[in-house]
């Protein structure tokens, strides 16, 4: 098992995150790295007020507002998966986010007017971005982008840039849940999802790329039996009904998985791993009735417990994403 020799845990993207190395005379790589999410996080949140992104929302249907490549990056990444999922991933949909918040806040579900507005306000066509003069902008009032289902993947890849660039070899990155590996394999958890954070249904042998997992468990209020997660289906503007709890995606840019990971829960089973076939990515999911299928390209990595259905609290703990 791989010692880290320095590590930094710190809060950015609205989750905790680690970034630990194995390297000595690094401590600047990691520095810059750390350096690096916060910037990213002032930039991208949208619960900052002064980011770009709140400023792009702030201007909707107004002018265009000046933006940093970085931000560019992400917005033109952003518009590629929702075209490629066909808008089971959307980056304009705060307006859905804001209203769903609040519900999971109050345990009150949003009235059907309340939401039948938002939805209409969401569509990625509307987001228009200007590569030559670094502009962008959201062309109705009241529209809104929220980055919350790509940001902490393209931090996490920006981190390991860094790392790599200034010569470290070893490093696991964990930015709640999107994992991130520098060198050697390593045994990576996957969440179990009806049990506590930390606690596994299965081992993943991960090397050298990222691996992320999205689930109705992370954020979630029951109202009348009826379980509501905060993965919302853009397209019908509710919370996602796919019959999936949990999406693991594996490959080389925990961006890319992290708005993958979130169409594919969208999608279900069938069009979800159609999209993890045609992206390439490995794929790890499990139903509502806690049935699990892994795809051909990760099943000879991929040790899954037999007491997954079992509610004796007899699982594993071990790091996981």
């Amino acid at each position: 098992m791989m010692i880290y020799t320095e590590s930094k845990t710190f809060r950015a993207m609205g989750t905790v995150n680690t970034i630990a190395v194995y390297q000595n005379h690094k401590d600047e790589c990691l520095e810059a790295a750390v350096r690096k999410v916060r910037e990213l996080h002032n930039k991208l949140s949208v619960y900052e007020m002064e980011s770009e992104i709140s400023r792009i929302n702030s201007h909707a249907g107004e002018s265009p507002v000046k933006i940093s490549s970085d931000t560019m990056e992400l917005l033109l990444m952003a518009k590629k998966y929702s075209a490629v999922s066909e808008g089971a991933f959307q980056a304009t949909c705060r307006p859905l986010t804001a209203l769903w918040h609040i519900g999971v806040k109050s345990g009150e579900v949003p009235s059907k007017g309340q939401i039948e507005r938002a939805k209409a306000l969401v569509s990625d066509d509307d987001l228009i971005l200007d590569e030559k003069s670094g502009e962008a902008m959201l062309l109705r009032n009241g529209q809104g982008i929220d980055l919350g289902g790509i940001a902490k993947g393209f931090a996490a890849d920006k981190a390991k840039q860094i790392l790599e660039d200034g010569g470290v070899t070893e490093a696991l990155i964990n930015f709640g849940g999107t994992v991130s590996l520098i060198g050697s394999p390593r045994k990576i958890g996957i969440q179990h999802p009806r049990y506590d954070t930390g606690v596994s249904m299965g081992r993943l042998l991960v090397e050298k790329e990222a691996v992320v997992t999205s689930g109705d468990y992370e954020r979630f209020f029951i109202r009348n039996g009826i379980r509501y997660a905060h993965i919302l289906d853009p397209r019908t503007g509710a919370p996602a009904e796919s019959g999936l709890c949990s999406v693991t995606v594996t490959g080389r840019s925990a961006a890319e998985l992290d708005a993958v990971s979130t169409a594919i829960f969208v999608l279900g089973p069938q069009k979800g791993a159609a999209l993890a076939e045609r992206i390439g990515c490995g794929l790890i999911l499990v139903t509502k009735e806690l049935d699990v299928f892994v795809s051909e390209n990760t099943a000879p990595r991929f040790v899954y417990y037999p007491h997954l259905k079992q509610e004796d609290g007899s699982a594993e703990q071990e790091a996981v994403s």
